[in-house]
């Protein structure tokens, strides 16, 4: 498996993301919350979302880059095939934040 994240691993479409939001498995943490279902193709695909009023597009920008990078680095570990889903919400939270939020939703959700 390749350590990118390649095109065709990013959820882009509207009408998947609204599949996932109506009828995909949820569990939260402070933080964070991710939603899941499993797909019908061979890999996981994966989004970020914010919730609205999340700072300004700076503070948006490098929280979904980061969630991306943590995601791209642990992608490996996944049990396939998911389309998987991260909320953020705001917070100060660094790099290592987000890296435990992450490992421990995938715990919760039994996708590790």
């Amino acid at each position: 498996m390749k350590k990118s994240l390649t095109k065709k691993e990013i959820l882009r479409k509207q009408s998947d993301l609204k599949r996932i939001f109506a009828s995909g498995k949820s569990f939260k943490c402070r933080g964070a919350k991710i939603l899941f279902l499993p797909n019908f193709l061979i890999y996981n695909r994966f989004a970020v979302t914010l919730v609205r009023k999340y700072g300004n597009s700076v503070e948006r920008n490098y929280s979904k880059r980061i969630l991306r990078e943590i995601y791209r680095t642990q992608k490996e570990l996944i049990s396939a095939p998911y389309d998987v889903v991260i909320v953020l919400y705001p917070g100060d939270y660094s790099f290592q934040d987000r890296y435990e939020q992450f490992n421990k939703l995938l715990r919760r959700a039994n996708l590790v």
